[in-house]
């Protein structure tokens, strides 16, 4: 099998999203070093995004190009489940409308709006006490989201709620939505989440458990916060 090597770092939520995906499927692979805009992340993606995936000579730019790649040119393991569901048109869909919502609304609302305000500020010396005044509507924003998302969990997962986001088996959604959610429950925003979303900070600590989420763990924000 040719090499697969990954531009990307560790903290990067949609580098984790693949570097998951690469543990699950078993697929050796080297991560290349590179924050966004780097010298080694401009080489191969003219935007200087992460990640980048680099096999049998081509470069993949793109999370959710990478993603098609992997579906389209490795084969999963036996007994384990695919990552895209084979022959169910309703789980398909359902699996790319929450890579989709994850990709924007969630990664936006919650990761970008959130999280990296509240890491500029901390960064800025504030104290919890403005934090929390300066972020009022970013958090009652990421309120909102995060009933939306504790709707939608409650339509797709299986088990009544005690599945996975798709289903009874793990999926491309779950890598997807899981690297963010890390990020959030690192930091003192966690409460939002079991207040407006218990099924899916339920659905989160399973996830937490699992052997790729712990192999990922490292390098994370989430590892340098607790």
């Amino acid at each position: 099998m040719a090499k697969v090597q990954l531009v990307g770092a560790e903290i990067s939520t949609f580098t984790r999203t693949i570097r998951m995906a690469l543990e699950y499927l078993q697929i050796p692979y080297e991560l290349l070093h590179a924050a966004p805009h780097s010298a080694l992340a401009n080489k191969y993606n003219p935007f200087g995004k992460i990640p980048t995936m680099i096999h049998d000579g081509q470069v993949i730019n793109e999370t959710l190009a990478i993603r098609q790649y992997i579906d389209g040119t490795f084969k999963t393991p036996d007994k384990l489940p695919a990552l895209s569901p084979e022959n169910d048109f309703q789980k398909i869909v359902s699996m790319v409308t929450w890579i989709s919502v994850s990709s924007d609304y969630v990664f936006r609302d919650l990761n970008l709006s959130m999280c990296k305000k509240r890491y500029a500020l901390e960064a800025e010396g504030k104290s919890e006490a403005e934090i929390r005044e300066i972020m009022k509507e970013p958090i009652e924003h990421a309120r909102e989201v995060l009933s939306n998302l504790e709707i939608m969990f409650k339509r797709t997962s299986g088990c009544n709620g005690d599945g996975f986001v798709v289903g009874n088996t793990l999926t491309w959604a779950d890598l997807f939505l899981f690297p963010i959610f890390a990020d959030i429950c690192a930091l003192p925003e966690r409460k939002l989440v079991e207040q407006e979303s218990p099924l899916v900070f339920a659905w989160f600590k399973r996830m937490e458990g699992l052997a790729i989420s712990r192999k990922t763990f490292p390098g994370t924000v989430a590892s340098a916060r607790l």
